[in-house]
């Protein structure tokens, strides 16, 4: 596995990886704007990560946050290995890494994965699967709450801390996050949570 380190991104890096990395590997109902990204970087509510080697970023995360109750809040919001590197364990050492070192402390981070159960057909319903099963292998767990941006359905996974974040909490994190992202109008008529119960 090629060695990396995770620094943070600046602005420029930032532009490059969203058009590089992000654009490419999601579908634009889950692509935040860019513009919307660098006003979230310019007032403190998202953060971007890369894994460098020799200046180039092998993969990169986003998050967006916020502050609740004297606590961080963050949404890790995208998370790209470059294509021609995944497979090769890059993709779980970037997120251990990140456990292991900015995410430290950082208060309650949730996660959105593609729900499986939500699949147009088997195909992409397997592909669901495999990147619920990656986070799972890879330290987070399923808080048996769905999100509904826009169109896309996702379960909401958090990062292990002090305590399990029950689904109606991960409800009103998840709210919390997504009202500092968006205009009320958009909240409101664009995102819908639930409570799916206990976890499969």
């Amino acid at each position: 596995m090629q060695p990396f380190r995770v620094e943070k991104l600046d602005l420029e890096q930032v532009r490059e990886t969203y058009a590089g990395l992000i654009v490419p590997a999601f579908p634009e109902n889950e692509l935040k704007p860019l513009k919307r990204i660098e006003a979230a970087l310019r007032r403190g509510k998202y953060l971007c990560y890369g894994a460098m080697a020799a200046g180039d970023a092998l993969g990169v995360a986003y998050f967006a946050r916020t502050g609740r109750e004297g606590r961080t809040l963050q949404l890790f919001d995208y998370l790209v290995i470059r294509p021609e590197l995944r497979c090769r364990g890059i993709g779980g050492a970037f997120l251990r890494a990140l456990i292991d070192g900015p995410l430290q402390g950082a208060g309650a981070v949730l996660l959105e994965v593609d729900d499986p159960d939500r699949a147009d057909n088997p195909e992409e319903r397997a592909l669901r699967r495999r990147r619920l099963a990656f986070y799972l292998r890879n330290g987070l767990y399923d808080t048996g709450a769905l999100a509904t941006v826009y169109d896309a359905a996702f379960r909401i996974l958090a990062l292990p801390g002090n305590e399990t974040i029950a689904p109606d909490q991960a409800r009103e994190m998840y709210a919390a996050l997504y009202r500092a992202i968006f205009p009320p109008h958009t909240f409101r008529h664009r995102v819908t949570i639930e409570d799916l119960g206990a976890p499969p």
